[in-house]
């Protein structure tokens, strides 16, 4: 259905949507760019490790690759799931690291056929089953599938009682790690390279949140007590591993929330960053990085139902996570524009009360921002990618190749 644009429509993204079928997503080229220039920045001028992607936030391979042009830093990908990984090798990716275990045949299968085929992959382990599980997949195999230790980087105390940070990986000592680098130098099919030590208290934990203003002090608190502790645990387990005499080809953490510091640990081969090329409005809560907002979801105005409000045809977009408002699609344009609390976003419609003066009509288009960075790409099957103004490529997203990866 063509779209009809007001006047007053932000000039650089009235063209771009003009005759559109909505909703639609439209990405800012210009300031996705400038996203992945500010991160390629500062994460080289906190130490110079190299940057591997998160490939679960952004799920659109033509904006994979011009992150990968963009500058030598970025090097290699952090995938999501094992089919995923197949996908992009098979699509013309390479160097993956798989950040989540799995023991299921199935998925041991695709990252076997990586590996035969030659592509470079590698994949997080966490237990002695998920080692096994590896080495029995890789029988026969010319040479060893790389495996990375996965760390959790949570901070407990009270015998586990508190925790801080998420509930990943019963990896918590050193201890712990160099058994499981042990228990690998025993299995054939399987070579352990490296580790990862994801800070999500630092990298996904907003403490400048709008939505939750009593639990900010809290969350700079935790921030400042995790990041010490966070350096000092990878910095233990980087110097207890040399001392063992093992080669670290990877040594993985931090995340958009904390590119800024991350890379100044020296023992850190590589940090990795998503979300912060799109700047989804999740991370304006963060104190500490800033990223420009890239991409839009634009609804459809199909009713008037009063004075002052309109209601808009979809957008119940919701994000991952503890659930709250600031898991919404959050209204961008107009300007002032507020969700109206009884509803909130929905499958169906989306009603926003306007600022007095907006001058919306039915037929416009509304633009939102999603909370997170990949997940809206499961709704939609391409992106419209919009540069200078106009409109200069649909980009298929995973759905729109015809990938589902649970």
């Amino acid at each position: 259905m063509s779209t009809a644009l007001p006047s007053h429509f932000p000039s650089h993204h009235r063209e771009s949507l003009r005759g559109e079928r909505l909703p639609a997503v439209l990405v800012d080229l210009d300031a996705f760019d400038r996203n992945v220039r500010h991160v390629a920045a500062t994460v080289r001028a906190a130490g110079g490790a190299r940057i591997r992607p998160a490939t679960k936030s952004l799920r659109v391979p033509a904006l994979l690759r011009r992150i990968a042009a963009a500058d030598p830093i970025y090097q290699g990908w952090m995938t999501f799931s094992a089919a995923e990984t197949r996908a992009l090798w098979q699509d013309g990716l390479d160097d993956f690291l798989l950040a989540y275990p799995t023991v299921q045949p199935g998925d041991l299968a695709d990252l076997r056929a990586v590996h035969d085929g030659g592509g470079r992959v590698a994949l997080v382990v966490d237990s002695a089953e998920g080692l096994r599980a590896a080495s029995q997949a890789m029988a026969g195999a010319e040479s060893p599938l790389r495996v990375v230790a996965d760390v959790d980087m949570s901070v407990r105390a009270l015998g586990g009682a508190v925790h801080l940070g998420v509930r990943r990986s019963p990896l918590r000592s050193v201890d712990d790690v160099r058994r499981l680098f042990t228990l690998a130098g025993d299995l054939p099919g399987v070579s352990m390279v490296g580790w990862m030590g994801y800070d999500a208290q630092l990298a996904g934990l907003q403490d400048a949140n709008p939505f939750h203003r009593a639990m900010n002090l809290a969350a700079r608190a935790v921030r400042a007590v995790s990041r010490s502790r966070v350096r000092a645990q990878r910095q233990a387990l980087s110097e207890a591993l040399t001392r063992d005499g093992y080669r670290v080809e990877i040594a993985n953490g931090g995340g958009s929330g904390s590119i800024d510091h991350a890379p100044r640990e020296p023992w850190l081969t590589e940090v990795t960053a998503g979300s912060g090329f799109l700047g989804p409005h999740l991370f304006d809560y963060f104190t500490n990085v800033r990223f420009e907002p890239a991409f839009f979801v634009a609804l459809q105005v199909v009713r008037a139902s009063d004075g002052g409000y309109v209601t808009c045809q979809g957008g119940g977009y919701v994000a991952s996570g503890t659930p709250g408002w600031d898991k919404l699609p959050l209204p961008w344009w107009p300007a002032g524009a507020r969700l109206v609390a009884a509803e909130g976003v929905g499958e169906v419609q989306t009603p926003l009360r306007l600022p007095a003066g907006a001058g919306v009509a039915l037929g416009d288009a509304v633009l939102l921002r999603h909370a997170k960075g990949g997940e809206l790409a499961e709704r939609f099957n391409e992106y419209l990618l919009v540069h200078e103004g106009r409109a200069t490529e649909r980009a298929a997203t995973y759905r729109g190749r015809g990938w589902c990866f649970g």
